[in-house]
């Protein structure tokens, strides 16, 4: 079962930054997720918050690019660049309604993140389920907002893509989706997946030649759990605890 890093690392932390992604990288994870947004100068900088915490309420889509590297929010080029292709990079789009930014359907976020990738030579044939599988790493786009992933999926780059679902939306439901649009993987919540239909909602992914990786992990007992009932993947808190554990490294039984 892949191990990929939940905002880079939320253990040790902190999260979606340059120090979080490389922790989770050099403690054996299988790669990272990040979080991308637009600042006011339509740079792509990595940040989970549609709002600044300091000053209190003030959206990061109407920040300049240097008042946010100020408050140590990184770019995306930042990230690629510490990645440097150690196994994979997921980069999901924060496009929600309610949100400052949210743009759907012109997906202003998607398309310069499209253009970014492209900048750095990621195009061509988009590797899928059965290449992940094989342990290919490169970079995987998600996002709830479905406009934003098909903005990628048609962009004619080397990536992947992936739809992300909501707490407790319907595993079935997200896989009809991900089969018709062509997408490689369905990023579950974990309330959709962990429990009596963990076995379940593994194998009917197979049978749809979609792959599972599943959010948000938090707990050593329910990694073993999604590994025994054959989910392929995990993005997870604490990724280099998670995955010493499951290698039989003696760890304690949850991660904190």
């Amino acid at each position: 079962m892949q191990v990929l890093g939940h905002r880079g690392s939320k253990v040790p932390g902190p999260e979606n930054t340059v120090e979080a992604v490389d922790a989770a990288l050099r403690g054996g994870a299988d790669g990272v997720e990040i979080d991308v947004r637009r600042s006011a100068d339509g740079d792509l900088v990595c940040v989970h918050d549609a709002r600044l915490s300091r000053p209190v309420g003030r959206a990061v889509i109407r920040q300049p690019t240097a008042v946010l590297r100020a408050r140590g929010i990184p770019s995306l080029d930042e990230m690629i660049d510490v990645w440097a292709g150690r196994g994979r990079l997921v980069c999901e789009i924060k496009n929600q309604p309610g949100q400052p930014d949210f743009d759907a359907p012109r997906e202003r976020t998607a398309r310069a993140l499209a253009d970014a990738l492209r900048a750095r030579g990621l195009t061509g044939a988009r590797p899928d389920a059965a290449d992940l599988a094989a342990g290919a790493g490169g970079i995987t786009v998600s996002s709830f907002d479905w406009f934003a992933i098909e903005a990628i999926r048609d962009a004619e780059l080397a990536v992947t893509t992936a739809f992300l679902t909501m707490p407790r939306m319907s595993v079935g439901g997200g896989l009809a989706y991900v089969r018709s649009a062509g997408h490689a993987e369905l990023h579950p919540h974990i309330s959709a997946v962990l429990g009596s239909g963990s076995g379940n909602a593994a194998a009917r992914a197979r049978e749809a030649g979609v792959r599972l990786v599943v959010w948000t992990i938090t707990a050593l007992a329910e990694a073993v759990a999604l590994r025994d009932a054959g989910v392929p993947g995990v993005i997870c808190d604490d990724p280099a605890g998670i995955h010493a554990a499951l290698a039989g490294d003696g760890l304690p039984g949850e991660a904190t």
